[in-house]
């Protein structure tokens, strides 16, 4: 199809806006529109297909089911492999596998415009302390914010822009011009790379009772022909009859929400707010080496401390100082340590004796547990959880189902990010940590590995394609047949069960993504060019 200038324009700017905070915040961005099963959609909307830019997109999405940003490393950028991907399947008439093999050298390039852009924003560090040491408070969103973007902008647009303008007439003859086994080859290829997305999702998940539940929804799958709607609803029933719930697994909560140390002294509701949803929407926007969210978090208190130290220009700048240090965390914990450092500055300003050391110590203290929890909830349990649901009828074609997703995930984090910013505000830093030691989370964790577990099962028999075309023919008539002769008659699907478990035991050995997803390529494309795998 015929590709316009305006359309390349709305999904060079649709990228831009994937990768920045703008319209749901940092992680509320990232978790929905730069994921390919939702940016598929509005692929589709632009160039005109909208069921099969959802179809492809959440076809996609299956690749990077296990990608998690930690400390700033990420393996591969989902945003640029579902956008291009999409965009180039729809353009040049791919099918779906094809598209997948296509997506993936896409979404490496895409990791390392992060990983320049990260090295990059270490020189807004200089700056943002300048004008902290000068007191201007309200030039920090400059710094933070509107440069940062204005440069991610430009790069991300100028690159969609290209790569779209004289990239589409490529793939559109590339696609024309492939037939036979090389075609067959791409489509196998596609085929199995779906086996790395699920293989390193099992990295997080794998462990302990929950890695049975993937033979059994791998089982219930193949045998029974559950779709995944049912395997997770079943076994989301029996992941919380497993592991069990008593009340003293809520009493660490029940003790938060009787625990009103802190009222508003000096600052009110509305302005807390205000410098919550600025930490949910600008904590990475100038993310960086140097700081990683320093910045951000600063930029974060600045409303409260104007409020605070709005007669004590000394006093905003030695408060701005310790809030600009070396800071990293969960978006949603984040949100609770910035209201606790708010309570925190509200009593030293009406006199307490807090030395700056306190707020340095308790942030770092607080910023690994809430790390190591925050993010596997969201990025561990949550988002893939919610994605393998809505991938099922999404890839059937439901456009519905990527909106779906994202108002179910946006509610969800956003409902425990306010919940748990007034929890860092009135209960104070002691009864936080209880909460957290507590054993309800570790359990939530372990119902959410089962259930994960049991979906990823129903994902590899729908999903990882492998079967072998190795028959033998004697007078016209087929006498052997490897795959549904051996193979289908021992268990159907056994061998995308056991190309998945190769990815996941290569991971966890310690080969890179990378290494995995170009073996696994090279495997299909071989296996595919010599007829051996249809």
């Amino acid at each position: 199809m015929e590709v316009s200038i305006i359309q390349i324009c709305l999904i060079a700017l649709y990228y831009c806006l994937a990768e920045t905070a703008w319209p749901f915040g940092s992680m509320g961005t990232w978790a929905t529109i730069n994921r390919p099963m939702v940016s598929g959609l509005i692929i589709g909307m632009i160039l005109g297909n909208p069921v099969q830019g959802t179809i492809i997109g959440a076809t996609i999405n299956i690749m990077y089911l296990g990608i998690i940003s930690a400390g700033g490393s990420l393996p591969a950028d989902s945003g640029m492999a579902g956008i291009l991907g999409t965009s180039f399947a729809l353009i040049g008439g791919l099918d779906i596998n094809a598209a997948l093999a296509l997506a993936v050298p896409l979404g490496l390039f895409g990791s390392v415009l992060n990983v320049l852009t990260m090295t990059g924003q270490c020189f807004f560090v200089t700056l943002a302390d300048k004008w902290i040491s000068e007191g201007k408070s309200n030039h920090l969103m400059f710094v933070n914010v509107y440069i940062p973007y204005a440069i991610k902008w430009i790069i991300r647009f100028v690159a969609i822009y290209v790569i779209l303008y004289f990239g589409s007439s490529a793939v559109v003859s590339i696609s024309e011009s492939l037939s036979g086994p090389v075609l067959d080859a791409l489509s196998v290829m596609g085929g199995l790379l779906p086996a790395v997305g699920i293989g390193l999702m099992l990295l997080t998940i794998f462990e302990g009772r929950a890695k049975w539940f993937l033979f059994l929804g791998f089982l219930a799958t193949s045998f029974l022909g559950l779709n995944t709607i049912a395997v997770s609803l079943i076994f989301g029933i029996v992941a919380i009859v497993v592991v069990g719930f008593t009340a003293t697994d809520f009493a660490a909560f029940k003790e938060v929400s009787d625990t009103n140390e802190n009222t508003y002294k000096i600052i009110n509701k509305k302005e807390l707010v205000h410098a919550w949803l600025r930490w949910q929407y600008y904590n990475e926007s100038c993310y960086n080496y140097e700081r990683m969210q320093g910045i951000g978090f600063c930029t974060a208190m600045v409303p409260v401390l104007n409020k605070i130290y709005k007669d004590d220009k000394a006093g905003l700048i030695a408060a701005m100082k310790r809030h600009s240090m070396f800071f990293n965390t969960d978006h949603d914990f984040g949100g609770m340590i910035l209201g606790i450092c708010t309570s925190m500055e509200e009593q030293k300003k009406l006199g307490a004796d807090i030395p700056d050391e306190a707020f340095v110590s308790l942030k770092s203290g607080l910023m690994g547990p809430c790390a190591g929890i925050g993010d596997t909830l969201s990025q561990v349990v949550l988002i893939p959880v919610l994605a393998v649901i809505f991938i099922n009828l999404a890839t059937q074609g439901a456009v519905w189902a990527p909106i779906a997703y994202t108002i179910i995930f946006l509610s969800i984090f956003y409902g425990v990010g306010y919940w748990m910013l007034f929890i860092g505000y009135k209960s104070g830093g002691e009864t936080v940590l209880r909460l957290m030691e507590s054993g309800l989370f570790n359990k939530v964790i372990e119902i959410a590995g089962i259930l994960g577990c049991a979906v990823a099962g129903a994902l590899i028999c729908n999903y990882v394609s492998f079967n072998w075309n190795i028959v033998m023919v004697q007078n016209e008539v087929e006498i052997f047949n490897l795959q549904t002769g051996v193979f289908d008659a021992i268990v159907p699907n056994l061998m995308p069960l056991l190309l998945t478990l190769g990815v996941y035991f290569a991971a966890k050995k310690g080969v890179k993504s990378s290494t995995i997803t170009f073996a696994t390529m090279g495997l299909g494309f071989v296996l595919g060019i010599l007829g051996l795998i249809a």
